[in-house]
């Protein structure tokens, strides 16, 4: 009997490619591209010139990186989102998690936010587990594919036009909400297979080339 062929959700490296490279840097991101992935997930934040930079945490070196200078950051490998994007192909997804800060901050940064996107507006997903920062995103830049990151389930099931990034082990729960789901971090071959059989629109993992073997071209 032929083995039946999954649904093949898109392969989004998970900060880059993390089981390999630091996260959020720029060979993890390509390395990631490399290996097949149809695109990556960064973590971005304001650096002190309003730039956005590739980081996950609210500090660095126990210092807000709101107030680190973009060029120590560059010397220190932290890349800016302008340099995450030159690496894409056309073709490549760009997962953008902007962390929750202030209404007046990210507006801000909105005007730069809409520059780096636009050129690629149909390949960039904005995600946030911020409903706030979402809704100002889909002010700024309508059409933008907008997705809500959970960890429990929501008392909604999502903001209008706004797609669901759930942890991966609320997939079942949330498996009829008549939303698309974007779950992380999907790093486990029978999980892969179970998320891609429920339909699920992206697997964002660490491990890009595991889950393209397991899905293939």
């Amino acid at each position: 009997m032929a083995a039946v062929k999954l649904p093949r959700p898109l392969v989004i490296g998970h900060r880059g490619f993390p089981s390999r490279y630091p996260d959020n840097s720029l060979e993890g991101i390509a390395a990631a591209l490399e290996v097949g992935a149809d695109g990556v997930e960064v973590d971005i934040r304001m650096c002190a010139e309003g730039a956005w930079v590739c980081h996950h945490d609210l500090r660095r070196a126990g210092r807000p990186v709101r107030s680190w200078p973009l060029s120590v950051l560059a010397a220190e490998g932290v890349p800016s989102v302008v340099e995450a994007a030159a690496l894409l192909p056309a073709q490549a997804w760009l997962f953008l998690e902007i962390k929750p800060l202030p209404r007046r901050e990210l507006e801000s940064g909105l005007a730069e936010l809409v520059r780096l996107v636009r050129p690629r507006l149909a390949r960039t997903m904005v995600i946030s587990s911020s409903p706030s920062v979402l809704k100002v995103v889909g002010g700024a830049l309508p059409g933008a594919g907008r997705s809500w990151v959970v960890s429990r389930i929501p008392p909604t099931p999502a903001l209008p036009g706004v797609s669901l990034s759930p942890h991966h082990t609320l997939l079942e729960q949330l498996a009829g909400w008549g939303v698309p789901l974007h779950p992380w971090t999907v790093n486990r071959v029978e999980r892969m297979r179970v998320v891609a059989g429920m339909g699920a629109a992206s697997l964002t993992t660490n491990r890009p080339d595991l889950a393209v073997e397991v899905f293939g071209d």
